[in-house]
């Protein structure tokens, strides 16, 4: 398994893909659960919140669009 299988997973990509079609943006608590992977997957760094929020909106963002 790869990073963007376990992105997959802990987004809900399969079924975001049928629910995204009527929104533009992701919603708060879909970026919530991909930043909250990335503060796991990068050690429980402490301070690195912001930067982690901002890079699940920017990837789901992209999926968005």
């Amino acid at each position: 398994m790869n990073t963007s299988d376990i992105t997959a997973t802990v987004t809900g990509e399969e079924t975001m893909i049928t629910y995204s079609r009527d929104h533009e943006r992701p919603s708060r608590g879909e970026i919530a659960r991909l930043a909250h992977y990335y503060y796991e997957l990068y050690g429980r760094r402490d301070g690195h919140d912001v930067d982690d929020w901002l890079a699940a909106e920017r990837e789901l963002t992209h999926h968005y669009q």
